[in-house]
């Protein structure tokens, strides 16, 4: 997906793990370990065939290559593992790539919902 801020805008965004609920509909809580801050425990919410569905997990961030690429896997919980890569597009612009993404979908409208929130996100934090 191409987005409208420059690269690491749209890395710090995706970096600030805490704020993905705000633009990811179906994260409900996502809360860094204090004592670990590689680790960080995550809460899904969403209504499917007429219920509710909740899942959590434990994952563990990996090395992440600033302006290139955050990558997780998870330690408990709901198994899942996955990356999102950053190429430039231009000084303004990115596209940002999710690579063997846990439910596939759900991650596709949280791509959509993080270009709305990165261009705020960009407005009100110093570059």
């Amino acid at each position: 997906m191409e987005v409208d801020v420059p690269i690491s805008v749209a890395y710090n965004c995706y970096s600030d793990r805490e704020a993905i609920p705000e633009w990811m509909p179906f994260i409900s809580t996502v809360k860094i370990l204090e004592d670990k801050p590689d680790l960080s425990r995550w809460s899904l919410k969403y209504k499917a065939f007429g219920q509710n569905i909740e899942y959590s997990w434990l994952a563990r961030n990996m090395q992440p290559t600033p302006n290139q690429k955050i990558h997780w896997r998870s330690l408990e919980g709901l198994p899942n593992r996955g990356a999102v890569r950053f190429f430039p597009k231009g000084p303004s612009s990115c596209i940002i790539e999710a690579l063997k993404p846990f439910l596939e979908n759900l991650l596709a409208e949280g791509l959509e919902r993080s270009a709305t929130f990165a261009k705020s996100y960009s407005a009100e934090t110093p570059k």
